[in-house]
């Protein structure tokens, strides 16, 4: 590497060239548009936003930006760039935002190569390429460069590498088509550093093209090719044109190496991008040298390109990594090390043209010993180099290739030892009983979690089984596959019934949890239930009545409590139904009859209260007859007493009064007011959460810049129908919410209950009311910015036909001077016109922005918009300036069509002359009239 170190830049040493030029390259460009200028390109570039003011300069159309300092910004700005590049058809492949965010020095470089050479290379020449309907520029551009120089016997332009070192070729074409500028003996006395600054400043003072190269970066043994034709272009663009296809069939009767590196020396985004992903900024790929009659200089110059490759070859083969014991990570060091084989292979044959073309030189006998024996050396150093770094690459592909085997084969091993171990895990927990009691099932829930996470984290090993990699040599053939496929297979079946197993398990026990603790949950209530109503039973009196208003309330309660027990009954049908389920799902003896029992024991106080409620029903039907009652306080007690029989009372002769009017019924057993209540309440809580959970489904989270909003505010006027209709139930629950308070306060009873309802209640509706006001809100918000960004559209669309009209019918040869300053004025008056539009979005986005926490693409759609419209009003006045300019120094319509009058009046007098004069015997008199006519 020592040895030819010297004669070359080195893979860095081009990236610093190219960072440098096109750095310049970029200022140039922003100096006109007077932007900032880019200090530090692979920094300045990372947020997208000086890249967007690049592109914004090239495209001619403002292009938003976002102004935040985050990753996010950066991603989006960058995102933003490509976007804008693929509508141009600037086609990049494996250039992604993240790369020019996270500062990537190549893959920068390919970027803005791209962009060089889609508007400054193919922008510049695209005219002429389509007039001779060539593709390829380059080709285009060293025709046009030879025949440039054609004149000058010390310059022969072959490539854009070699051939500019020496400072010639730059002035030789700028002498060309510039003579008067400076003297070209003068120029070949300097030193390749004079002559490259000369011509340079040259082109800087006379031709304003900016000094993109530095003389000191293009005087070496191998200059960077993009640098130079990125140069020539800007040459190309200001000096005169003349490129014929003989021109170009000349450079493609070039000796094989210089065509072909015109052929393939194009840079499309394709080849960039993969060799900048690669890490591999090296030299243009030798071509073979394969002509009849080998020049020394001709085999000097492939000689270093080959030894160009081959050192950043061995450079690349240095740098990989020493192999890992990761499986992923010896794939991805198989897969780049495959690739650097490849690439081997493929120059393989470059390599060796230059041994034959070293050997025919030597065979030819033309040359001086000294010569002789540097080409030997050359190639006996060039071929063992060669050699040297072929045996190494193949011996690391062979411990690659085997390191993976070895680590593939412990993957299926472990994986097949990991299956067997969860196996008989899964077989021991398909011997157990499931739990006795619910706390037991918990755990068993548990273990169970474990052995899924367990599975969750095998599932990552089970993926990257997946992308096996299998290398089929010759001596194992197609069997080496099977084997693996058949393995494999095998592994997928176990995976798939462990997970299957597992899934259906975890299925099992949380439908079992959830109906025992139902089942826990409902005796636990109904224990209640049954011990507020033994309670109530026990204070119900069924002897010694005071008199009939105190027999009447105890009737009272016991009808109460029957109605209760009546509508009870379902209950505990219903849970005997659930326990008997629970007990046939877990199939434990033991937890079986622990459920039974517990129903068993509910069953024996439901039937105890039953007959002590008969027993007391009894005892009071007893003692009516002892009290003496009315024959209507006899029907009322015999319609009310819960006795299986019809009780007779005898009727007292003796006339009471009528009894008092029955007690309000006391709360806990005012069932009716009660239930309605709960119904009410219920239903308002229900409807508030379902509507509570719509608005925020319906509610607007980011604003865009359009949106559909129809579906949304039909969700939402759904929703403020049934707020309407449920007001009324609101205003229900209110009065009778009060009603129930003022009754349970006059019996003493607690009612913080029921206060705590009407206040959860009363405090979702507020809630409800707020968020649908807020979202209404939004989405008029929303509204407002789509009908916003719709007008700008309208106008936009109205300005680029403006530009449009410039770029591309302003400067018609085919019409007319005043013709086209008459168009020109219509387009200007027209874009005038839109000024009132203008002021209107202008209020509006004033107005969208006043809002709390607007948007900020809003504004900044805006400014871009109103420089456009500025550029374009601009340019739009200067174009009706230049055209009147035009006109003005050109006669009249009116004077030309005079004179065309006059013209055709001279033709008929002419042509009348003659029989005229016949019939006149002093012609001269006709002769003076025309003459006459003439002057006029």
């Amino acid at each position: 590497h020592s040895l030819f170190s010297s004669y070359f830049l080195s893979p860095d040493e081009h990236n610093d060239v190219q960072k440098k030029t096109f750095t310049k390259w970029i200022n140039a460009r922003f100096s006109k548009s007077g932007k900032p200028p880019v200090k530090d390109m692979f920094t300045d570039l990372k947020d997208g936003r000086k890249l967007l003011d690049l592109l914004e300069g090239l495209t001619g159309k403002p292009l938003a930006k976002e102004r935040g300092s985050t990753r996010v910004h950066a991603l989006n700005n960058v995102n933003r760039v490509l976007q804008v590049l693929h509508q141009n058809n600037v086609e990049l492949v494996n250039i992604g935002g993240t790369d020019i965010v996270d500062g990537n020095h190549k893959l920068t470089l390919g970027l803005l190569w791209s962009i060089i050479l889609h508007w400054q290379v193919k922008d510049v020449m695209k005219n002429i390429m389509s007039d001779l309907q060539q593709t390829n520029s380059e080709k285009i551009l060293l025709s046009w460069v030879r025949q440039s120089t054609r004149p000058y016997s010390q310059v022969n332009v072959l490539n854009f590498t070699t051939s500019w070192a020496d400072g010639l070729a730059f002035n030789a074409v700028i002498h060309r088509h510039k003579p008067e500028l400076f003297s070209w003996d003068k120029v070949i006395k300097m030193s390749p550093v004079e002559r490259l600054e000369h011509a340079f400043s040259i082109a800087k003072n006379h031709l304003g093209i900016e000094k993109l190269l530095d003389p000191e970066d293009v005087a070496v043994q191998l200059p960077d090719k993009k640098s130079i034709i990125m140069y020539l272009t800007s040459l190309f663009e200001v000096l005169p044109k003349q490129v014929t296809m003989e021109d170009i069939r000349e450079v493609e009767t070039l000796p094989r190496r210089y065509k072909q590196e015109c052929e393939d020396g194009e840079f499309n985004m394709q080849q960039v991008s993969l060799e900048e992903e690669q890490g591999s900024s090296r030299a243009e790929t030798p071509s073979t040298v394969t002509e009849v009659d080998m020049d020394l200089d001709s085999y000097q110059v492939a000689l270093e390109e080959v030894l160009t490759w081959l050192l950043s070859a061995e450079d690349a083969f240095r740098e990989q990594e020493e192999i890992s014991g990761d499986v992923e990570e010896v794939k991805e060091q198989f897969s780049t090390h495959e690739g650097f084989m490849m690439e081997l292979t493929a120059h393989q044959s470059s390599v060796g043209s230059v041994l034959q073309a070293g050997n025919q030189l030597v065979a030819q006998g033309n040359l001086s010993p000294e010569e002789e024996f540097e080409i030997q050396e050359q190639m006996l150093l060039l071929n063992s180099r060669w050699e040297e770094l072929r045996v190494e690459s193949m011996d690391r592909q062979s411990r690659l290739h085997d390191m993976l085997m070895e680590l593939q084969k412990q993957q299926l091993q472990q994986l097949s030892d990991w299956l067997t171990v969860t196996e008989e895990r899964i077989q021991k927990m398909e011997s157990q009983l499931l739990a006795e009691d619910l706390e037991s099932l918990q755990k068993q829930l548990e273990e169970h979690k474990s052995l899924q996470s367990d599975l969750e984290t095998e599932q990552v090993k089970v993926n990257s089984l997946t992308h096996m990699v299998v290398i089929v040599d010759e001596s194992s053939g197609e069997s080496a596959t099977a084997i693996l496929e058949e393995q494999l297979q095998r592994l997928g079946e176990r995976w798939t019934a462990v997970c299957r197993w597992t899934e259906e398990r975890r299925v099992k026990l949380q439908e079992i949890q959830l109906l025992w603790q139902e089942l826990l949950e409902e005796q636990c209530l109904l224990k209640a239930w049954l011990t507020e109503k033994e309670e109530a039973l026990s204070k119900v009196q069924t002897s010694n009545f005071k008199d009939q208003a105190d027999l009447s309330v105890n009737v009272r309660k016991l009808a109460i409590l029957k109605e209760d027990m009546g509508m009870k009954r379902q209950t505990l049908d219903q849970l005997n139904e659930l326990g008997q389920d629970v007990a046939q799902i877990l199939g434990n003896g033991r937890a079986s009859s622990k459920i039974d029992q517990d129903q068993e024991e509910l069953t024996q106080r439901w039937d105890s209260l039953v007959q002590k409620l008969e027993d007391y029903s009894n005892q009071v039907t007893q003692a009516v007859g002892s009290v003496g009652m009315s024959q209507v306080s006899q029907k009322t007690t015999a319609e009310t007493m819960p006795s299986k029989e019809q009780v007779v009372v005898k009727q007292s002769r003796q006339e009471l009064p009528p009894p008092p009017p029955p007690k309000k019924r006391q709360i806990p057993g005012d069932s009716e007011a009660k239930k309605k209540f709960e119904a009410e309440s219920a239903e308002l809580l229900n409807w508030i959460s379902k509507s509570k959970s719509a608005i925020q489904a319906t509610d607007i989270k980011e604003y865009k810049k359009m949106r559909e909003t129809s579906n949304m505010k039909e969700k939402l006027k759904v929703i403020e129908k049934e707020r309407v209709e449920k007001s009324q139930k609101l205003d229900e629950l209110k009065r009778s919410g009060h009603i129930l308070l003022d009754q349970m306060g006059k019996e003493g009873l607690s009612t913080v209950d029921v206060k705590n309802v009407m206040e959860k209640i009363l405090s979702g509706w507020k809630d409800v009311v707020q968020h649908l006001e807020e979202v209404a809100r939004k989405i008029k918000y929303q509204e407002d910015i789509n009908a916003y960004f719709k007008e700008m559209s309208e106008l936009e669309k109205t300005v680029i036909e403006k530009d449009d009209w410039l770029k591309n019918d302003a400067s018609s040869a085919s019409q007319p001077s005043a013709v086209l300053k008459e168009l020109c004025q219509r387009e200007l008056t027209h874009l005038v016109s839109l000024s009132p539009r203008l002021e209107h979005l202008k209020a509006t986005c004033k107005a969208l922005t006043s809002q709390s926490m607007p948007p900020n693409f809003i504004q900044e759609s805006l400014n871009g918009f109103l420089d456009y419209f500025k550029l374009t009003h601009q340019k739009l006045e200067e174009c009706h300036q230049q055209l009147k300019k035009e006109t003005e120094s050109q006669p009249s319509q009116e004077y030309v069509d005079s004179l065309q009058r006059l013209k055709e009046t001279l033709s008929e007098l002419e042509r009348k002359q003659q029989s005229i004069a016949s019939g006149l015997r002093d012609p001269s008199e006709v002769e003076k009239a025309l003459q006459q006519a003439k002057v006029i």
